[in-house]
């Protein structure tokens, strides 16, 4: 799908029209199952995910996918070497996006304020990318699916007292996906974290982690 490109275009046209500077530039609706870019698309922009979430992945030889990483809201994403994207970005959950266009980038007309906020991105991208590969480094299963609960957690949880609540944004194939897993896997680990009551699910969708700190220590072990 590609309403995302058609709705970037509408932005853009938008943003002539009235004058809008990139620094003014107002986040558009973007819908679960839109895509804002491709692998080996050209770098048109960098995208900020005001809210919802994301998806990034790439396709091995063999056709199998690999999700690479997720965009939540803060997260820059888009940067990529020789001028192209390197993995699929999907819309996973209804989402605000700011595009951040190339020419708003470099040269004497450049926001000194936007580089820094692109910047920013940019290195949280490359801590996300190490985080994975720790990740995808824990021999067992439960303890890649306890540190991603973790991280969730800490980018869209609620305080519930001592305890953490959040709704999951995507589909247990994607984390299966992300953590080199299977679907039957994930879901078995998510059985035992709950009956060791360092979870609760409500709904398939609703987590709330019932001891964040220890699923933290275990991130981190």
């Amino acid at each position: 799908m590609y309403l995302a490109h058609s709705s970037i275009r509408k932005a853009d046209a938008l943003a002539t029209q009235t004058q809008i500077t990139p620094r003014q530039r107002l986040p558009w609706c973007v819908p679960a199952g839109a895509n804002l870019f491709r692998d080996g698309d050209p770098c048109s922009g960098l995208f900020e995910i005001v809210a919802g979430t994301v998806r990034l992945s790439r396709l091995t030889r063999d056709g199998r996918r690999t999700v690479t990483g997720f965009g939540f809201p803060g997260d820059i994403l888009g940067f990529g070497p020789g001028g192209h994207h390197i993995a699929d970005c999907d819309v996973v959950s209804d989402a605000k996006v700011i595009r951040h266009p190339q020419d708003g980038l470099h040269g004497p007309g450049a926001d000194h304020d936007q580089q820094q906020l692109l910047v920013n991105g940019a290195l949280r991208q490359v801590a996300a990318l190490q985080d994975h590969c720790m990740l995808l480094g824990r021999t067992l299963a439960r303890d890649r699916v306890a540190a991603f609960l973790s991280l969730l957690g800490d980018r869209l949880g609620v305080p519930l007292g001592d305890y953490v609540a959040f709704d999951l944004p995507m589909a247990r194939a994607d984390i299966a996906d992300h953590l080199g897993l299977t679907n039957e896997t994930v879901s078995r680990c998510l059985t035992e974290l709950r009956q060791a009551k360092l979870i609760a699910i409500e709904n398939l969708y609703h987590i709330v982690l019932l001891r964040p700190q220890y699923l933290a220590a275990l991130a981190k072990a």
